[in-house]
């Protein structure tokens, strides 16, 4: 990472805050977040799940405007991901704190940031409007850098906007600033904003000039993404001028480094431009073929979309059947109750027909019993199916979920919760990793370390799982407990960084059960650890990870009750 530590050191930083248990000094946090800004501009998804561990050390420490940083960058990863809802959220909560500061650059970036956002979604006038408020900030406090982002970011709007002249006059300030400033991605963006206004003019040797030089200097940093972009534009005007084989040169190096990037939507404008390419020099059969490339590629992207959404709405469907059975149940029941109250009234006008009565009120109460049974055995049967759904993507934890839930019961049983919170620790601990299903496979079954991007593709379950789960009218927080059930004790968990009490006591359950089993189950990347071990785990991080008293409990139930999760 040009310019800052490298990720591998502040994952080390993080860390050993953490572990610490104490507030960090205000200037570490400071640091940490320069060098996360630093990571953005080349790697927005690392930079994010940093960025999140930040924020809940600086929400934990109190420190209020590295709140508001951290929130910014979180946003940015969002908008990167093309998820500008949550981007949004994140950029405005960002907003509101900076607005009660004096930090004239923090919020003159997040203005910028939400201009960004809005340009995304196709809003160029709430775009310009936000950027207009950012440069004038950075110009009165002289913030260059930020000037020749902003003033970049100007000139697109502008040319989204068909204003031509007033786009070149903005894309030409921000390539003189970012030269003054000596910032080689800078400058490449924006030769690339030079190279496309005068292509459009129609002067295509000054825009080859620019397109080479960004081509040049992301080719030396080696930012795939943006080479890829950039060796596109390049194709695209060799297109112009029907020289086929430098378009085709460009276009085939620009495929490349979206393949090196693992850059989708990159990856897709390379097929199409090859296709187009072959299309125009009359070679129909290689036309076809990337042609069908990007079909399927443009499917899979599809498919994936498709089976999470088909997932969620079997799950609404089962939801809804099992609300029309309990529906008709009432009405049974409401009916058997009027016709009970019936028969003991004959009963006692006509004592002649007590015994036929009597034979027919137990028929329909046994009916009524079979009735109930048979709904709650279905209830139950639906969400074990939910939670064989969740483990058919990872078959290392096979019954993951229903060993938690039985350790997690007795936990509660020992802790004499009432029947209600043990019944719904038991269910959510059948679900709880129901988010899962959003995680591609060969992450959730990869043998060696997962990478941060990994980890926080791991991480984003809980939220995942509580998303999906909301959709279900259930009689008890199952939602809540799922979203918060990899909180800990010290705030140092996920997603929420919440505290002790703030976390409900079932997650709080949960959370040690399901420590207990992992670490006595096999993993991909390391042999079983067993009980013992893991009972080490939980009693050594007491009160700092796991609440105390379920530690305790926990302890109880495997030493004293001999538990088995066979």
């Amino acid at each position: 990472m040009p310019g800052g530590d490298n990720i591998e050191t502040l994952q080390t930083k993080l860390e050993k805050i953490r572990v610490s248990g104490h507030d960090p000094s205000r200037e570490a946090v400071i640091d940490i977040l320069e060098q996360i800004e630093i990571l953005s501009r080349t790697d927005p998804e690392k930079a994010c799940g940093l960025a999140e561990r930040t924020l809940a050390i600086s929400r934990r420490s109190g420190f209020e405007v590295e709140c508001a940083k951290s929130l910014r960058l979180i946003g940015i990863s969002y908008s990167q991901r093309g998820e500008y809802e949550k981007a949004l959220d994140n950029s405005l909560k960002a907003l509101a704190i900076y607005n009660g500061t004096t930090d004239s650059a923090g919020l003159s970036s997040t203005l910028n940031t939400i201009g960004v956002i809005y340009r995304n979604r196709g809003d160029s006038q709430k775009a310009l409007e936000y950027y207009t408020k950012s440069l004038a900030i950075s110009m009165d406090i002289g913030d260059k850098r930020r000037i020749a982002t902003t003033t970049n970011n100007i000139g697109i709007i502008y040319q989204n906007l068909n204003e031509w002249e007033r786009a070149l006059e903005f894309a030409e300030k921000s390539l003189q600033s970012f030269i003054e400033l000596e910032d080689d991605l800078g400058i490449a963006s924006s030769c690339n904003n030079v190279g496309t206004i005068l292509k459009y003019q129609g002067n295509l040797t000054a825009a080859e000039e620019n397109f080479q030089r960004a081509y040049d200097i992301l080719q030396r940093i080696g930012y795939k993404t943006g080479l890829s972009a950039s060796c596109n534009n390049l194709g695209e005007l060799y297109m112009q001028r029907r020289d086929f084989k430098k378009a085709g040169h460009y276009f085939h190096q620009a495929l490349e480094a979206a393949i090196e990037a693992d850059a989708k939507e990159r990856i897709l404008y390379s097929y199409e431009y090859l296709s187009n390419l072959h299309e125009a020099t009359g070679d129909f059969q290689k036309a076809l073929q990337y042609y069908t490339k990007y079909s399927d590629l443009n499917q899979q992207v599809f498919s994936e979309e498709s089976t999470r959404n088909m997932i969620q709405l079997q799950i609404k469907f089962e939801t809804e059947k099992k609300e029309k059975e309990a529906e008709i149940y009432r009405l049974k029941n409401i009916e058997l109750r009027n016709e009970i109250s019936e028969r003991i009234h004959i009963e006692e006008v006509l004592r002649k027909h007590q015994e036929q009565l009597e034979d027919l009120i137990n028929e329909h109460t046994v009916e009524l019993i079979n009735s109930y049974n048979q709904l709650e055995r279905s209830f139950q049967g639906s969400i074990v199916l939910i939670s064989k759904i969740t483990e058919l993507r990872d078959p290392y934890t096979s019954g993951h979920q229903i060993r938690v839930a039985k350790l997690a019961s007795a936990i509660a049983k020992e802790l004499d919760l009432p029947e209600e919170k043990v019944e719904a620790i038991n269910i959510a601990a059948l679900v709880h990793d129901i988010g899962k299903i959003n995680i591609p496979q060969e992450i959730l079954s990869k043998p060696g370390v997962l990478s941060d991007l990994e980890m926080r593709m791991i991480q984003i379950h809980p939220e995942a799982g509580r998303d999906i789960l909301s959709e279900i009218n259930f009689p008890w927080p199952i939602a809540r407990i799922v979203r918060e059930h990899h909180e800990h004790y010290d705030g140092s968990g996920y997603p929420q960084g919440l505290k002790a009490d703030d976390i409900m006591i079932e997650a709080r359950i949960i959370c040690v059960a399901d420590v207990i089993e992992a670490m006595s189950s096999h993993r991909p990347y390391r042999p079983v650890l067993g009980l013992e071990e893991a009972v080490r785990e939980i009693t050594e991080n007491e009160n700092i990870l796991y609440d105390r008293e379920v530690v305790n409990a926990c302890r109880k139930v495997i030493i004293n009750e001999g538990f088995s999760f066979s």
